[in-house]
């Protein structure tokens, strides 16, 4: 019978490396895809009219009303925030 599939070669490295780490010591973090401004720039100290807050390197979602915006997450670092205010140091993670 053919193949059903199998597994995408980038998805297969993420899972390889995950585990080397991992026998390492290090656990995996995960966080949200869809980030506060806070998380992905403020708690990182980007000023405002940091060129990284421009429309054309963001994605900002539409926020309803009250609600603070949101956005696509721009890279691994609000998840290392977000660590670190829940566990103390030494901290060993990887974030696939």
């Amino acid at each position: 019978p053919a193949e059903r599939g199998r597994i995408h070669p980038i998805s297969q490295v993420i899972d390889e490396i995950a585990a080397i780490f991992g026998d390492m010591g290090f656990s995996i973090a995960e966080g949200p895809d869809i980030e506060t401004d806070h998380y992905n720039f403020t708690a990182l100290n980007f000023p405002v009219g940091h060129p990284a807050r421009e429309m054309h390197d963001t994605f900002f979602l539409q926020a309803a009303e009250g609600n603070e915006a949101k956005l696509l997450r721009t890279h691994t670092s609000p998840v290392q925030i977000r660590t670190m205010e829940v566990q103390k140091p030494p901290i060993r993670i990887v974030i696939p």
